[in-house]
This record gives structure tokens, sequence and C-alpha cells, in this order.
């Protein structure tokens, strides 16, 4: 239990910073946006394999609750994928 009061901590954390960053860049120049979506994009590719790791937690534990393939696949972050990622928020930058 003390696991999922953990995660719902972090997970609260991270929805309280995306909040005050959505509110901040609502108003921002599009340079600035275009800046912050750039470098949300090099975070990404800088910790990718951070991010697989982490991953492949979460699909291990996934498949021990029984999800189906399909909604595996839809959880499996690869270096293709995250590549993918950063390459949709330059996009937007753009």
């Amino acid at each position: 239990m003390k696991d999922l009061e953990d995660i719902r901590a972090v997970m609260d954390g991270i929805g309280v910073r995306a909040r005050a960053a959505a509110a901040e860049l609502a108003f921002a120049a599009p340079e600035a946006k275009a800046a912050a979506l750039n470098a949300a994009a090099d975070a990404i590719l800088a910790r990718s394999d951070e991010i697989v790791a982490a991953n492949a937690r979460d699909m291990a534990a996934a498949e021990d609750k029984g999800l189906s393939k399909a909604m595996l696949d839809r959880l499996l972050l690869t270096p293709d994928r995250i590549a993918a990622m950063a390459e949709g928020l330059r996009a937007v930058a753009a």
C-alpha cells in the first residue's frame, strides 16, 4: 500500500507542476512556447534509457495484472517510440 501512496504522491506532484506550467505557457510568447517544447524533446531523448527502464517495470506490472496484448502494446515505450514523441514535440514547436 505504501508503494501506491508513493506513486499517488509523485503523480499529484507532476500534475501540480504541469498545471502551473500550462498556465504560464498559456500567456507566453510563441518563441517561449517553442523553446519549452524543444527543451521537453531534448529532455525526453536525454533520459531515454531511464524511460525505457521504468517502462520495463511498468510493463511487467501490467502483464502481472493480465492486461491484453493490445493494451500492453499501447503502453510499450521503445527507443523508436520515444524518438517519435520528441519528433512530435518538435513538430508542434515548429
